[in-house]
């Protein structure tokens, strides 16, 4: 072994270096000796533990541990969705240059939206996200008045009808509830971000099935954000995330599927006077890859792209992140965030697709705790009954 590594046995060293990898219940917490490459930054290389004798290889990660299980991905994508909302929370909304976020911390004090959140509290991106999933447990399938029924218990539970973190359109949605009126028109000027910040984990709900998946991604958005470009941007995060639960995809291979869920999302809802969101993803991807440095790569998708409010936005621009950190879920929370903007949305986007793509594993132990306690919340029971949820209705 070379010199440098001085830790006994390789699964010491795994935990010298804060990572986690979930295994499948009754036991999703639990640390475990798997195969895997850990990356020697220092000296340009990574270190391959495959059994009791790590070995050198080359730099890039090479896919040494056994295949993700569909709980693995599960856990993946809420890990994902909710540190990339907390982690994002701390983020400035003007463009870099910008103090740069590098780890887990409290957004500061003086933060217009955020200030006062703890060390790993999550925002609305994450609540509603949660409260889509607890409609989903509870009833089987998506169903936009199950869902409209979980949101307003969860505005009510934690007293978030007067919020700052509500957003425009899901703020006009209750204001039209309270009024009386159909769900269906409630959503009817809802075309803001909210419906894809939610979205990722109605995702996994049908993985590969992208007939099946855009229309859940319909009835998750419909209650607030019933118009086509909302629908078409919550489709195509949906598709990203239900094409990254299945074997073993590209990154290329999770943005087509995106511009797939994009077009057959913008058939549902009213229709609204917005770009293409397709073909905005197709745009951000491409500055994502232009041959220039990461920061002037950045600037290009806050300039160009836009990391706002707009739903055909942020959904081009979290996925433009995913291309930028090569699909790593930890560093597309960290440039997502650092890029500034809508930062909690965009980091929440990107990470929950990067997080299904690589698995739970990916994310540092210290992390995952802090998230569990600021939310009093187990987010590893949540996947392990979403995972049962979701394997009952494959084995039929």
């Amino acid at each position: 072994m070379d010199p440098g590594y001085k830790a006994v046995g390789w699964v010491r060293a795994v935990r010298k270096l804060h990572l986690t990898y979930p295994i499948d219940p009754p036991e999703p917490n639990r640390r475990v000796a798997l195969s895997w490459v850990i990356a020697d930054n220092l000296r340009g290389r990574s270190l391959v533990f495959g059994g009791d004798n790590p070995t050198y290889g080359r730099k890039e990660f090479q896919a040494v541990a056994k295949p993700l299980t569909l709980y693995d991905r599960v856990y993946g994508c809420l890990l994902g969705q909710a540190l990339g909302d907390a982690f994002g929370a701390a983020g400035q909304m003007h463009c870099l240059p910008q103090p740069t976020v590098n780890d887990l911390m409290a957004p500061p004090a003086s933060h217009p939206i955020h200030g006062g959140l703890q060390l790993g509290e999550y925002t609305d991106d994450t609540i509603f996200a949660l409260a889509i999933l607890d409609s989903l447990l509870e009833g089987g399938k998506p169903s936009a008045t199950s869902i409209a029924r979980s949101f307003r218990s969860a505005i009510d539970r934690l007293g978030l009808a007067a919020s700052v973190l509500i957003g425009p359109s899901t703020r006009a949605a209750i204001d039209a509830w309270q009024r009386g009126d159909e769900l269906g028109k409630a959503g009817r000027s809802g075309w803001t971000n909210g419906s894809v910040m939610r979205v990722a984990l109605v995702g996994l709900r049908y993985p590969g099935d992208f007939d099946a998946t855009v229309e859940a991604a319909y009835e998750s958005a419909m209650p607030t954000h019933n118009t086509d470009v909302a629908i078409s941007s919550a489709a195509a995060i949906a598709c990203a995330v239900s094409r990254a639960a299945v074997g073993n995809p590209s990154v290329d291979d999770i943005i087509d599927a995106a511009c797939k869920g994009a077009e057959k999302g913008k058939r549902y809802g009213y229709a609204f006077i917005a770009p293409s969101v397709s073909r905005r993803i197709r745009f951000a991807v491409e500055l994502a890859k232009a041959d220039k440095p990461l920061l002037e790569r950045q600037r290009d998708i806050y300039d160009l792209v836009g990391t706002g409010l707009p739903a055909y936005e942020m959904t081009a621009a979290g996925l433009a992140h995913l291309v930028l950190a090569e699909g790593d879920p930890v560093e597309a929370i960290r440039l997502s965030t650092n890029t500034g903007g809508d930062t909690d949305t965009t980091a929440a986007i990107a990470g929950a697709v990067a997080g299904t793509l690589r698995g739970a594993g990916r994310f540092p132990m210290d992390w995952v705790e802090a998230v569990n306690r600021a939310n009093r919340v187990d987010l590893a029971d949540y996947a392990q009954r979403y995972t049962q949820l979701i394997q009952r209705d494959m084995r039929r």
